[in-house]
């Protein structure tokens, strides 16, 4: 009987795969991956790219995290073209293609029911919000953003952002203003 160790992000039991011919552990519940060893040598596990239901390309860090800026510089690179048959589609005008919108951080506070966004200068890139608290009557100009991972950050209410209005289950893959390229994750 051969024990593999438990997942370093959620304590669950891993199971054993083969990866390049070296042996790496991974979490059916969460998807980590580990070595076993050291939670902290697994940033050195390499990256790898698996293909969504929807044919899109997800890529990840080693350690099994979705790796967004990756992702969506694939997508971008390598967007729908004539062979997967999406170039011939109409477009619906009654649900419109989700666009990435440059916004102000203050303005998020107006976005109901959750949004993707990312603001400038974050290096974690795009990110579901699911509330945002301005009030300038109270004498506090910042903006309090509440993210879907429970994080809270305090942003000032000038500085721009992009916004995306998409479902959780989603992830832009654009960087720039236009359209969102929306991949399921």
């Amino acid at each position: 009987m051969s024990v593999t160790p438990a997942c370093p992000e959620c304590r669950a039991a891993t199971v054993l795969i083969q990866v390049e011919g070296e042996d790496l552990f991974r979490c059916p519940t969460c998807g980590r991956r580990t070595w076993g060893a050291e939670p902290d040598d697994d940033d050195n596990l390499p990256p790898y790219s698996e293909t969504a239901e929807d044919g899109s390309v997800l890529i990840y860090h080693g350690n099994g995290e979705l790796d967004f800026e990756a992702t969506a510089e694939h997508a971008s690179q390598n967007g729908p073209g004539e062979e997967d048959g999406l170039d011939d589609e109409e477009p619906d005008d009654d649900h419109p293609e989700p666009e990435v919108r440059d916004v102000r951080v203050r303005d998020l506070a107006q976005a109901l029911g959750g949004v993707w966004v990312w603001v400038y200068g974050d290096e974690r890139g795009w990110r579901f919000l699911t509330d945002a608290e301005y009030d300038p009557d109270r004498g506090d100009s910042s903006v309090v953003l509440t993210f879907s991972d429970g994080t809270t950050e305090r942003e000032w209410p000038w500085p721009q952002a992009r916004m995306v209005r998409a479902e959780p289950d989603t992830v832009p893959t654009a960087t720039g203003p236009g359209p969102a390229g929306l991949v399921k994750w």
